[in-house]
């Protein structure tokens, strides 16, 4: 078994290799370091976003990504390499061990994993619930390759020195574990807990936020909608949760991997990122040290990894205390700045449509186009119906949950933008009780008829394009919707009919 190919691998990696120190990390990969104004290390990778094209999950009958997993372990040597003891989540419900190995020429990824998520003991086992084999020298064909083995809950990354890789890596598996063996989902969305004042007393709404690149996922979760004490926010994480049967929703970062290209619009972010200790990957920086984050260069997926006790508003817990709203941003032109899921058939089915549109930063000559993603989320691994069935489970089960489609673009064309402090306005309006609703029967869900006793005004889709051509809008939308989701085997029929 390849599984225990690995531990008996792991088990000759030298001492001072195996979980090193953060000095001792950081001295491994020096000569990877770009000297920067900031002083926090900073990396530039070959490769600089995850290789999904050249992702293969293994099946019992691939027997060609078996003989090259049998060449990986032939290539490498315990001398060269780190092992990294980690943890994926806090609780004792759901935390997960990780086992890491990374060639030491390229520490710079242990380091960033070290800084990135939680630690396990030294001295623990090297046999742990997930494993990842990191070899940024092996190619297959002068390729890189990731290859996921769902059955030993193993992931070999070749050729690829990003570091986005190897977060994922240990993630994808924890939600693949999820589903398979606890009954629940792993969840490619943010966390947070908003706290309004209630008849004199705080009161804490708990809330998921899920959104493909580009909708303001982060932005939305690392908001803090300018609430002042004893009102507030509390951040908790902003890419991965795990979600239990019965709708408990867990972290499972210690930091958060953030995006830099707001960089330095969102100040929070920006503050938090030039903090001493955190770690920048393929940012920018000049002849003298200096950073320029619009410099896209290097790359435009310019990215940190932020300790959680740096970003203003964090606690010192990651889980949700309780699960009250999920918003599903998206960005389309013909919806309104929000609208409330009427539901959880429903919620399970826009969960299902990973529902945004092309920006013109990823395809001008596509702009505007649907973009779909299951469960927002390109990292569940088989059949992508069953966690849209399940979701429709979990969520029935979440007494008073509520569900908003939260438009983060604009409506109707680009003059009318939705910004964010927009979206703030809106949703604080939705959680205070101040939007008046009402049943859109041509989109078919609840939207604003008046906010804080006003109506939308300018942010009504109706209004903008006229009532005839609105309505054929919406009955194209949902025919599309449905379509889409009748892709998957195994949907069931009344999640689909309920968009």
């Amino acid at each position: 078994m390849t599984s225990q190919r690995f531990v008996d691998f792991a088990s000759q990696i030298p001492e001072t290799q195996v979980m090193p120190t953060r000095e001792e990390l950081e001295k491994f990969a020096a000569h990877q370091n770009i000297p920067n104004e900031l002083g926090n290390p900073l990396f530039h990778s070959r490769i600089s976003a995850r290789s999904a094209p050249f992702t293969h999950v293994l099946t019992p009958g691939d027997e060609e990504n078996k003989k090259i997993i049998d060449q990986v372990f032939e290539h490498v040597n315990p001398e060269n390499y780190i092992l990294m003891k980690l943890q994926i989540g806090q609780s004792e419900e759901i935390k997960l061990s990780c086992s890491f190995l990374v060639d030491k020429s390229n520490a710079n990824i242990a380091l960033m994993l070290g800084h990135n998520f939680f630690h396990r003991a030294k001295d623990s086992e090297v046999d742990s619930d997930i494993k990842t084999l990191y070899v940024p020298d092996f190619f297959v064909d002068g390729e890189r390759r990731v290859i996921v083995d769902p059955e030993e809950r193993i992931t070999y990354v070749l050729g690829i020195d990003y570091y986005g890789e190897a977060k994922m890596s240990l993630l994808r598996m924890a939600m693949q574990i999820m589903r398979e063996d606890r009954g629940g989902l792993g969840l490619h969305a943010g966390s947070k807990v908003i706290k309004l004042l209630k008849d004199g007393k705080v009161k804490d709404h708990g809330m998921l936020i899920y959104g493909l690149s580009g909708t303001g996922k982060t932005t939305l979760t690392c908001h803090d909608h300018h609430l002042k004490d004893p009102e507030g926010v509390v951040i908790l994480q902003d890419d991965i949760n795990l979600i239990t049967s019965d709708g408990r929703a867990y972290g499972t970062e210690a930091g958060f991997y953030v995006k830099c290209d707001s960089f330095p619009e969102h100040e929070l972010l920006t503050r938090a990122t030039t903090r001493p200790g955190n770690i920048l990957e393929n940012v920018y920086v000049d002849e003298n040290g200096k950073i320029d984050w619009k410099n896209f260069s290097i790359s435009a997926n310019t990215r940190a990894v932020v300790s959680r006790d740096t970003i203003d508003g964090t606690a010192d817990y990651i889980d949700l205390p309780e699960l009250n709203f999920i918003l599903y941003n998206t960005r389309r032109a013909e919806l309104p700045p929000i609208g409330r899921l009427v539901n959880p058939l429903q919620s399970a089915g826009y969960y299902g449509l990973g529902e945004s549109i092309i920006t013109s930063a990823e395809d001008a000559s596509r702009a505007g186009e649907a973009k779909r993603v299951v469960g927002f989320d390109p990292f569940i691994l088989g059949e992508k119906s069953r966690n849209i069935n399940r979701m429709a489970d979990i969520i029935a089960k979440v007494p008073n949950l509520q569900s908003f489609v939260v438009n983060t673009g604009y409506v109707g064309d680009e003059s009318n933008n939705i910004g964010v402090e927009d979206t703030s306005y809106f949703l604080e309006a939705a959680l205070r009780g101040n939007i008046e609703w009402e049943l859109d029967e041509d989109l078919g869900y609840e939207v604003p008829k008046t906010v804080n006793g006003k109506p939308l005004g300018k942010f009504s889709p109706r209004e903008y394009y006229g009532d005839t051509k609105y309505k054929q809008m919406m009955a194209d939308l949902r025919k599309e919707r449905k379509a889409f989701l009748n892709q998957y085997t195994g949907i069931r029929e009344e999640i689909v009919n309920s968009i």
